[in-house]
């Protein structure tokens, strides 16, 4: 993504901040009692940080009041934000393009995280298949172009890039689609929320493909890492939002469709 703004960087850590003072309060965003949280948010950490040209925390930190001032406030790089950021869309292939937002001088553009291939979430947090490689990047600066991006916030830096897709990508014809709804593992309802609907949808498949000699941290991994495909297939139908995630049939080496005869016997 694109480097952002001093002003754009104080939103970013300040929002993120108020989010993980809010853990163990009544202020606590209600997801949190239903996922597996890990921090709320990456606030800026010295430790391990690098800043390019300005060197290593191990050699950096405690000696450079600069390095210092920086590392305090350095955006981490984990998740998507108004830059771009790791955004994490497996589409994004040969032929695409990307429309960045640009906050400052220059842009300063940077990529990375490189994926040989991954399903839509990458659900258990680093089960991608990563790989090293090069990009072969052509960059165009359109002028005025910010006003293109659709503003969704209280700043007009509250934009993102819009991407299109290009030709190369996965192409499966048959697949087995498992259905979540936003009632969680315990029975509780929520209020169409999509994230537990995706959840609901993904521990449907490891449950249904365990059956195959697979365990469910395998099939749980195998998530992470095929072409699966996941969709938002209902948010207006109160009170569940319907998520859907599709797995292609070929990447199996046996049929995994509901058999037509007795389950128990072909199970």
């Amino acid at each position: 993504g694109t480097a952002p703004s001093a002003e754009l960087l104080k939103i970013w850590n300040d929002r993120e901040a108020k989010l993980v003072s809010e853990e163990g309060t009544e202020e606590e965003k209600t997801l949190c009692g239903c996922l597996a949280t890990r921090p709320l948010a990456c606030l800026p950490e010295a430790k391990g940080a690098m800043l390019g040209k300005m060197g290593h925390f191990r050699t950096k930190a405690g000696f450079d009041d600069t390095w210092d001032k920086v590392a305090a406030e350095a955006a981490r790089t984990v998740p998507g934000r108004e830059n771009g950021g790791n955004c994490d869309i497996k589409n994004l292939s040969r032929g695409c393009t990307v429309y960045f937002p640009v906050f400052v001088d220059g842009a300063n553009l940077s990529m990375g995280d490189m994926h040989f291939s991954q399903g839509d979430g990458e659900v258990s947090f680093c089960g991608a298949i990563e790989m090293s490689g090069w990009l072969d990047l052509k960059c165009t600066v359109i002028k005025n172009g910010m006003a293109c991006l659709p503003v969704t916030g209280p700043t007009d830096m509250h934009v993102n890039p819009i991407f299109e897709i290009g030709p190369v990508e996965p192409r499966f014809s048959e697949w087995l689609v498992f259905e979540g709804l936003s009632v969680d593992e315990k029975g509780e309802q929520h209020y169409l929320d999509a994230t537990i609907s995706y959840k609901m949808a993904v521990l449907k498949c490891i449950k249904y493909l365990s059956q195959f000699g697979y365990s469910e941290e395998q099939v749980y991994l195998l998530l992470s890492a095929c072409p699966c495909e996941g969709r938002i297939s209902g948010i207006v139908d109160v009170p569940n939002a319907v998520c859907t995630l599709a797995i292609p049939m070929s990447i199996f080496d046996r049929d995994v469709r509901p058999p037509t005869e007795n389950v128990l016997e072909y199970l």
